[in-house]
């Protein structure tokens, strides 16, 4: 058992990724973030000031895919969707439904589960509110419950 009586993450023998079961689907395909970000660079500044809030809540382990950034403590739980002309596409995941005008996009899945996403334009949307959404997300992402 890891810490806290948890199993110990699998690790992908072709790419190197972690997951909480064996074989979990995921893209083997990684790229850098210059890889990313590439032909979008004034973009990047957005992400690191993301970045920056995520790791506030504890360790984070950064995969970078073709489409999407995922931001990972034991499971996915936040992450960069997708560039736009305007801004990131940003989500996070968390174990119950909460409501705001800033959702984009919200999907549901059995066991509760829910997947926000918001378009981050501007560092300064990363306030009190992002924060608290990205804290309790992160809890998620190390399995420690809501």
């Amino acid at each position: 058992m890891g810490a806290e009586g948890q199993k110990p993450l699998w690790t992908c023998p072709a790419c190197g990724q972690s997951f909480v079961t064996p074989h979990m689907w995921h893209s083997c395909v990684r790229r850098t973030l210059d890889d990313f970000f590439k032909g979008h660079e004034e973009k990047r500044p957005l992400y690191e000031a993301f970045l920056a809030l995520v790791e506030r809540f504890g360790p984070v382990t950064v995969n970078v895919n073709k489409t999407r950034i995922s931001f990972q403590g034991r499971v996915r739980f936040a992450g960069v969707a997708g560039l736009r002309r305007d801004g990131l596409v940003c989500g996070f995941w968390l174990k119950r439904r909460i409501q705001s005008p800033r959702f984009s996009r919200v999907e549901v899945f059995p066991r509760n589960d829910h997947v926000y996403q918001f378009r981050l334009r501007h560092v300064d949307e990363l306030d009190d509110e992002v924060a608290g959404w990205i804290e309790e997300a992160a809890r998620v992402g190390q399995q420690l419950g809501a």
